[in-house]
């Protein structure tokens, strides 16, 4: 009677600790919920898609610009019933964040020193926080990982016949984000080996819990016309090299001990303790290792802790399985404590005040800081997560890359993006990244092809490199072409069977591509007067060009230095129109600074006899201006 007594004490103990930590844990969620610009990206083409323009970015092409389409239509279902998709975003995100982890904590029933440990690291892991909302598809990675493994134990401890059910959240997982398979892949092969005997029980299983995938791949392939995202093609064709990315991979580790140490201690002793555990444990632990390098591999990201959640919550599945003693979790929570106290301000104290925009040098920055001041559920200006009046409206081309997600939802359905980072773009994705040492991961950007920006305004092919105009006429098919036209299938076959000749690679990366056959003219006095270095990069004042722009002078010069204001952060090459032969003056940028950077060029000798200076972006972001040239002549 006395131990009924005792065990029923513990369990409404157990209970307490749960309601506590996850009561917590949501009013921490509320004060630091927030959406990011990536984010955005997808809830555009939900507004789309739920006001009948279809699951697209740009209403005029059918491109997947999102990752995660099981994410993608939850979020759409969640906008139908609700009727505001910013508000559908932050409920099913912490909904399914508190869901993930009161399923954990509730199945932690060692000891209530597990529990805390489990609690007190949820609690103070910043990358954790961070990105428990930011509108990304991180609370459903979550979720279906830690389903996963309930399902996995189910069958292997308990004898319980759950394969099928594991194989379905496998195929879960990779319509939710395809690169967490590889976390899975051990476990899945952990659990096939066990089947191994029963092989045509065991090949229905695998293929009925593969069906949602085949489905998604064969309308991906019918809608879109390629089997992936383009945002897959759009990442790995790049053209970094390896090394560099791996390097870039430890950097951001690194940053992440520096910032967030506490995420990577759980996630090391996670990994290590589950080497020591159970087969299964082992097989979560070797799905971790292989996580982490494939973040090396891919030169890990630019938001600071996102790609670390998944990894971080493994491990705490981990601790929850394998932390039996009271003495092995307080020597845990002890660090974890002390780890995770450079958390305690952006996580619990922080509030409406936080915010941090700066980017470092490795190109890694704290996400929640930069947008949370807009876009935090709290925050917030009056508005800004009203629904936006989703017309097609009067057709406009722009170009863009940083700040695509939440200007493309400002500006509306009748504005077509061109995305030079290639996200949304089916045909620079598929071309180069321009070669650039200084390149941001995540951030790639792509040279227009010549005419390309004219070519979409106008609805014609206007490219003038022929290999890159043929290459891009089956984009178009496929891309804007009848859905059930012959010639579309045709072109479908042959863009994913490598039948067609692709553009000269080498030229978009190396190479500079003028955007225009026209370049745009102005005058001297137009961009004489003196702009303050810092002021915006788009400042009224500032005259903002494609990628190059003439400036007419007053008089025939003998140019001895230039003074001149442009947009900080990308590379110009300055030049001089002579007898109708343009001669090279100068190349300056980038500069590690905001808005307009200023540069006083002293040349060696005199060049003789200019009437016009061309300033050509060489590269950088897409959005280049000019906010002050003022010629000294000798």
């Amino acid at each position: 009677m006395q131990l009924l007594k005792d065990k029923h004490s513990g369990n409404l103990n157990s209970r307490i600790f749960v309601f506590a930590f996850a009561l917590l844990f949501l009013l921490v969620l509320l004060r630091t919920a927030w959406i990011s610009d990536d984010a955005a990206i997808t809830l555009r083409t939900v507004l789309n898609f739920t006001h009948g323009f279809g699951p697209t970015f740009n209403i005029d092409e059918r491109v997947q610009a999102y990752t995660h389409p099981l994410w993608f239509f939850i979020l759409s279902l969640g906008s139908l019933i609700s009727g505001n998709v910013f508000y559908t975003t932050f409920f099913i995100s912490i909904a399914f964040t508190m869901g993930a982890l009161g399923l954990l904590l509730s199945n932690i029933s060692r000891n209530h020193f597990s529990l805390v440990l489990v609690g007190l690291a949820v609690i103070l892991s910043k990358a954790f926080v961070d990105f428990s909302t930011s509108g990304l598809e991180n609370p459903l990675s979550h979720l279906l990982l830690l389903l996963a493994v309930l399902f996995a134990a189910s069958h292997i401890e308990n004898g319980r016949d759950r394969l099928t059910i594991f194989f379905l959240l496998c195929s879960g997982i990779y319509l939710n984000r395809p690169d967490l398979l590889v976390m899975a892949f051990p476990l899945a092969i952990y659990l096939t080996f066990l089947a191994i005997h029963h092989p045509k029980q065991l090949a229905a299983k695998l293929l009925l819990a593969a069906s949602p995938v085949i489905i998604w791949t064969t309308f991906s392939l019918f809608y879109y016309g390629f089997p992936f995202p383009n945002t897959a093609y759009a990442k790995l064709g790049t053209g970094i090299a390896m090394d560099e990315r791996v390097v870039q991979g430890l950097k951001y580790l690194f940053h992440s001990i520096d910032r967030d140490p506490v995420t990577i201690f759980v996630i090391v002793t996670g990994v290590t303790i589950g080497l020591y555990g159970s087969r299964l444990s082992k097989s979560l632990s070797a799905g971790g290792v292989l996580y982490l390098i494939y973040i090396l591999y891919i030169g890990g990201d630019f938001m600071e802790g996102r790609f670390l959640t998944a990894p971080f919550f493994m491990s705490l599945i981990i601790y929850a399985r394998e932390v039996a003693t009271k003495s092995f979790a307080i020597a845990l929570m002890i660090p974890v404590v002390v780890l995770g106290s450079t958390s305690i301000y952006p996580n619990l104290l922080a509030g409406s005040s936080y915010s941090n925009t700066k980017i470092l040098d490795s190109g890694i920055a704290d996400e929640r800081g930069f947008y949370y001041q807009n876009f935090g559920l709290l925050t917030a200006k009056k508005n800004t997560f009203t629904l936006p009046r989703w017309r097609a409206s009067d057709r406009k081309v722009g170009v863009i890359c940083g700040g695509l997600g939440f200007n493309s939802i400002m500006k509306g359905p009748g504005m077509h993006y061109i995305d030079n980072c290639a996200l949304a773009d089916p045909l620079l994705a598929r071309l180069p990244a321009k070669e650039n040492p200084h390149w941001r991961i995540g951030h790639f950007y792509r040279q227009l092809p010549t005419n390309y920006k004219e070519s979409i305004e106008q609805g014609k092919n206007l490219l003038v490199d022929q290999k890159t105009s043929r290459y891009w006429e089956s984009i178009r098919t496929v891309t804007r072409g009848a859905l059930f036209g012959k010639d579309r299938f045709e072109e479908i076959a042959r863009l994913n069977f490598g039948l067609l000749e692709q553009p000269d690679r080498e030229m978009y990366r190396t190479k500079n591509i003028p955007r225009s056959t026209s370049i745009p003219e102005t005058t001297e006095s137009d961009v004489e007067t003196i702009r303050a270095e810092g002021l915006p990069w788009d400042a009224t004042g500032n005259i903002i060009f494609d990628s190059a722009l003439d400036i007419a002078l007053s008089k025939v010069v003998n140019v001895k230095s230039i003074d001149v204001s442009l947009d900080n952060n990308d590379i110009y090459e300055l030049a001089g129109l002579r007898n109708d032969e343009w001669i090279s003056l100068a190349t300056v940028g980038p500069r590690n600074t905001r808005g307009l950077a200023r540069y006083k060029i002293t040349l060696d000798s005199p060049v003789t006899d200019i009437k016009k200076i061309r300033v050509t972006a060489k590269s950088g972001d897409g959005m280049y201006s000019i906010g002050r040239l003022v010629v000294n002549a000798e």
